[in-house]
């Protein structure tokens, strides 16, 4: 009986399809550029930023002296500007300016492409009409969610499943703000392709194996009986 539910459970875990991430550099903006973050935010404790556009992992188009990287000082007890980073202690920013990124991954057809970013909202107003698009080949997607309480983050959802045209096509992650800043953290790109699954025959294989050992198995089982 023993046996039996040890095959069961090797054959229920065949073919088990998980979300395949994919690599985003500097997804939550923790690697500074090379200057650092050489401005103070005036008096709150902790707060760092940078200017001019300069995001490690980021391409920077409009916008650039308002765009960099902060650190609101939240890990040191300094909520002025947020309550907490959701990922690390620095987040990416951009005042009417658009961060992108095109990663490594080409689109396959059928298969769909998620993409989560955390979008704030500053304690102290400032919400400056964030965007966040996930392009595929000639298609933009809006990612949709709510606005965050002041202080706080949520997360926004763009999802793509790549139709044949789109086949080879580049992916491309876009940050932008149509007004004042907008601040994002935590980027996640991830597809429907399984992760982890066995090479097509492998695993069952190894299921028929185990099938035909079985009755081996058995039959010591008795004689020792």
């Amino acid at each position: 009986m023993k046996i039996t539910g040890v095959l069961v459970a090797l054959v229920a875990s065949i073919g088990v399809a998980a979300a395949n991430p994919i690599l985003v550099n500097n997804a939550s903006f923790e690697t500074l550029p090379p200057g650092g973050l050489p401005t103070a935010c005036g008096a709150p404790l902790g707060c760092t930023y940078s200017t001019g556009g300069n995001i490690p992992g980021w391409t920077v188009t409009g916008g650039d002296t308002f765009t960099g990287q902060l650190r609101p000082g939240s890990a040191s007890g300094n909520l002025t500007f947020f309550n907490y980073v959701p990922d690390g202690l620095t987040i990416g920013y951009t005042d009417t300016g658009m961060l992108s990124q095109t990663v490594a991954a080409t689109a396959q057809a059928g298969v769909t492409y998620t993409l989560l970013v955390d979008v704030g909202t500053r304690a102290d107003g400032f919400f400056g009409g964030p965007v966040v698009s996930l392009v595929i080949g000639g298609s933009t997607i809006a990612a949709t969610g709510s606005r965050a309480t002041a202080g706080n983050w949520a997360t926004y959802t763009a999802t793509y499943t790549a139709l044949a045209a789109d086949a080879g096509n580049a992916i491309k992650i876009q940050l932008s703000s149509t007004s004042t800043q907008g601040d994002f953290d935590n980027v996640r790109l991830s597809d429907s392709l399984s992760a982890g699954v066995p090479e097509p025959g492998t695993g069952m294989l190894a299921v028929l194996g185990l099938v035909g050992f079985l009755p081996v198995v058995r039959a010591k089982l008795r004689r020792r009986a």
